[in-house]
Parts: C-alpha cells; structure tokens; sequence
C-alpha cells in the first residue's frame, strides 16, 4: 500500500470513528455521500439509511419550503465556507440546536465535488445563552420585563407617531418592609409573584409593567386621549391594592402610584421617571389620593439634591466621608480572600446618608471623580498603614471611566503610595458599557496592565450580555444579591444562579457570590461550585481598625 493510500486509509478510518461530531460529506447536489459514527449518534440513522437521501432531511418542513438548505450551500461556494446555527430534526423527530460548518471541497483541477460538512450538538450551550439572556432582560422572581427590558420597549413607544402621549407611572406597594419583618420575606416575595401575575392579566396594547427592583414597579402606556390613561392607572391600581390571603396570614394591601406624561411633563424617559417618581412620594404622603399626576411644584426634590451635590464637594474637603471594609472569603476553606472598599458619608447637618442616595448625585454632578480619586488614595493609605496584604477592591463609576487623564491620575496616585497593584481590584457594573463599549474595554485594559485586577460588578442585573464577557476578559464575576433570593426554595432561582457559575466556570473567569445571609445559601454556592463569597453571613462592613 502506497503512503499516499495509507493515509488516505488512516484519515477516513478516524473520520468515521469520531463519535462527538457529526462530519459527512455531500454531494453537489446536496445528498448525503458518507456517514461517520458521530452523525449516527447525532441524527439516529445509519448509513445504509441515510446516504443517498438529500441533507435537507435534517432541515424543519419550514427551513426547507424557505430553500434553507439549498441556500446554505450556495453560500458555502460563494463564500468559501458556511458556518450558523439552528434547529436540526433527528430520525425520531426530535431536535438539536446545531453550530454547522461546510466547506466546498475540489480536486487539484478545480472540479467542484460536493461538501465536507460538520454538525455539533450545542443544546446545552444554547439553553444557557437563553437563560443567561433572558435574566437580562427579566425579573427572576415575578417574570416582569426588567429596566433594560423597560427602556427599550418606552423607546419604541417614542418612536411611534400612532401616539400623542405617553404615561410612565411609577408604583409602590406600602409598608412592604413592614410585612418582610411581620411575615416573612418568603410571604413578601409571594405577594410580589401575585401582583405581577395580575398586572400581566390586565395588559393591553403597547402597555407593560417591568419590576426595577424591591417592591418598586413602573409601568408605561402610549394613548391619545386621557380617558384611556386614567382608565390604565385604574386597572394597574386595582391588581396591587386588596385582600391577599396566605397559608397562614392574610392582610390587605395598597399602593402609591406616581404618574407622568411625555410630552407635557418630560421629553426625557429618565426625567419623566424622576417625575413619576416624585408624584408617587406625593401620593404616600397623602391620605386620600393613591394616584397622584405630576405637578411642577414638585421639583423641591430637585432642588434637595443640588444641595447634596454642593455638600459633596465640600465634605471632600472637609473630612466628612470614611471607608467601611467588607470580608471576602473562599469557600473552599472560608479564610478570608480579600475585601471591598464601601465608601459611607457622615453629613454633619443631616448625619449618615445612603451611598444609594448620594452616589448618583455624586455621578450627575460629576462629584464622583474627586471623590473617586479621595477612595483610592484612602484604601492605599490605610491598607499599608495596617498591613493588609489581601486584595481590596474599588467601585469605580463609568463617570470616572469616561473622564479625561482617569488613567494617568490613577497612575499617579497608586506611585505615590507604593501600594503594590497587584492586591487592588477596580469593580466595574454593567452600565460602564452602555455609552462607549470600546472606550471603556481600552481604559480598562490599561489598568490590567499595571498589574491591577477587574471585576464585573452586578453581573445579570442591568444591562447583561453575553457579547461584553466575549469581547473583555474581566479577572473576576461578581454575582448579584438577588439571584439569592428564596434560591433555597425555588428551583428556578437556583437554576439561574447554576447557569451563572456554569458560564464563569465555562470561561475560566472566577465568580463571587454577593449578599449571602445564611448557612443555607453557602451550602448551595458550594455545591454549585462558587469559589467565593460576601455578604452578611461572615460580619457586617467595619472600618479598617475592626478588621
């Protein structure tokens, strides 16, 4: 046997025997000319079965009527390959999601003589992207469209002419912290199921109600006349306020519900939610009116946040903010990994303020860069004036990403400092995408190389994709605390948080499991295959001296 018929020999030989691909050739005409085990193990038919017959078998009897298969390999000769995805159907009628690559093949004279083609049965990778993608863009406990989700739909609105006006209504129900404490956050998170469920029932036409978070709802509606709106907020009313009856307990519930109006209130989705939001602090102050239509007048709130973000400056300056640190830990042996810097403001007319108050004032005013670069400084300083040799990391906004000389300025102050970089870690959340992609992976990349680490902050909360994990390398994921809710009881919930690490697992990237209360939590991190973790379970934030 000449060497030039061995290998002919040896090759087909392995071809045949690959069993995790499905790799067969075609003939021009698209028939089925070889047949290998892993095309056997994949679609069900044996060779004697299924060569001869055209590929388009594989194809659903819509793909063919639309000349799918034809179509795919003419683009593989113009082309030079074909490479795609989609359904294929098996002998018994089931099918696979399929990644499909076929290449023209040619003798040494340029004679065409049909097509190498191979099938992978990527099922299981498809039904995570889903999971993965529909967690982007939907609530995990009601099912409710998300913020992405919302803004995207309100943009449609504004982009159809078939509507003179939009109604965005903001709605929360009241003293729910009140039945978390009374009756359990298990009850709490029911009556959040119920109400959405209902919302859902009552939706119309270029109607939709998303959950932003907690027991904060915003619903929106296009109409022309303001009949149709205020017979929306009625119905949207109706499904959160009434009896509700539990296993155990049953109480009566009710809301408050702001509403605003493009274009007569705001030409601007996140003002007219502002609005919206203001007219609905209006309607819980109030005694007898639950709905409440904003009003000029109510931009007081405005103006108490232009005071907060003069005060920031001057708190700067005058010693008014400090640093709280809070412990990471691995699970493999629970000793602490490292730790995250959480900047916290003593006011000293109006005491402690929420970070998620006076950030975004902060990020609106563009205070947040000096106070961005007072953190930096005060984490080098403290952790080498105590010794810690754990990594600490850092939010970072996208307002100080997108700021002029951010880089230089933070290359600076670490210099200064002899803080060794490698034991600091910028987390980053999902927003820092949305404006300029490629602006931030550069600034982001530069950090990498000083030696400094970058988390994905928030993970599936915002503005998740999947794209942003392919096209930038972050050192670490953090998982949200919500996808911890009821994640002992709902199958779903811990679902979701397996598809997470299954996807950090799949990239080599590690993953942090953040807000984790109890012992139960962790079990199910460990066994899902976390490899660390944060949250209340191991000690509340402190300052440096208490650690």
């Amino acid at each position: 046997m000449s060497h030039k018929r061995l290998s002919d020999f040896v090759y087909r030989h392995f071809i045949e025997q690959v069993k995790d691909y499905a790799i067969y050739m075609l003939n021009p005409d698209g028939t089925v000319a070889s047949w290998n085990e892993g095309a056997h193990r994949a679609k069900g038919y044996s060779s004697d079965e299924i060569v001869g017959q055209h590929y388009g078998i594989f194809y659903s009897e819509q793909d063919r009527n639309a000349g799918l298969p034809l179509r795919n390999l003419q683009l593989a000769l113009d082309h030079g390959q074909y490479e795609g995805e989609g359904w294929r159907y098996r002998k018994d009628g089931s099918r696979f999601w399929a990644h499909v690559v076929v290449d023209p093949i040619y003798d040494d004279e340029g004679i065409h003589l049909g097509f190498a083609k191979i099938t992978r049965d990527i099922s299981e990778q498809k039904e995570i992207n889903d999971k993965i993608s529909w967690m982007a863009r939907y609530d995990a406990l009601t099912g409710l469209p998300n913020r992405v989700e919302f803004f995207s739909f309100v943009e449609q609105l504004l982009n159809n002419s078939e509507y003179q006006r939009i109604a965005v209504c903001t709605i929360d129900l009241d003293k729910f912290k009140d039945i978390n404490d009374i009756e359990g956050h298990h009850v709490g998170d029911q009556l959040l199921q119920r109400v959405a469920a209902q919302t859902l029932k009552i939706l119309g036409k270029d109607e939709m109600v998303a959950r932003f978070g907690g027991d904060e709802f915003v619903a929106v509606k296009g109409y022309n006349s303001r009949l149709e709106a205020r017979a929306f907020t009625s119905r949207l009313y109706a499904c959160f306020s009434g009896l509700q009856k539990f296993a155990t307990t049953e109480f009566t519930v009710s809301a408050s519900m702001g509403v605003a109006v493009y274009p007569d209130d705001a030409t601007d989705i996140k003002k007219l939610l502002s609005n919206s939001d203001l007219a609905m602090y209006r309607a819980k102050q109030a005694t007898d009116v639950k709905i409440c239509w904003y009003e000029k007048d109510m931009d007081e709130e405005t103006r108490y946040r232009n005071m907060l973000a003069g005060d920031i400056r001057k708190g700067i300056k005058e010693g008014q903010f400090f640093l709280h640190y809070q412990e990471k830990r691995a699970i493999k042996d629970k000793e602490i990994s490292g730790y995250e810097a959480l900047l916290r403001w003593n006011h000293p007319r109006l005491g402690s303020i929420s970070p998620d108050i006076f950030i975004p004032i902060a990020e609106e005013s563009g205070a947040i860069v000096p106070l961005g670069y007072w953190v930096i400084s005060t984490v080098c300083q403290e952790a080498m004036e105590k010794g810690i040799n754990k990594k600490i990391s850092i939010n970072i906004s996208p307002v100080q990403l997108r700021h002029p000389n951010f880089i230089e300025r933070v290359r600076t102050l670490l210099q200064r400092s002899t803080y060794p970089m490698s034991l600091l870690e910028f987390e980053v959340t999902e927003t820092a995408f949305i404006i300029n992609k490629q602006l931030t992976f550069n600034v982001l990349h530069q950090f990498q190389k000083m030696g400094i680490s970058i988390a994905l902050d928030d993970f599936g909360t915002g503005y998740s994709s999947l794209s942003t994990l392919r096209e930038f390398q972050f050192d670490v994921i953090k998982l949200d605390k919500s996808f911890l809710n009821n994640v002992e009881k709902s199958y779903e919930a811990r679902s979701f948080v397996r598809a997470i690490i299954s996807l950090g697992n799949s990239i080599h990237t590690p993953l942090i499991a953040e807000g984790v209360e109890t012992v139960e939590q962790l079990r199910i991190l460990e066994e899902e295959g976390c490899s660390e973790i944060q949250g209340f379970l191991f000690g509340k934030p402190t300052d440096i001296d208490h650690l």
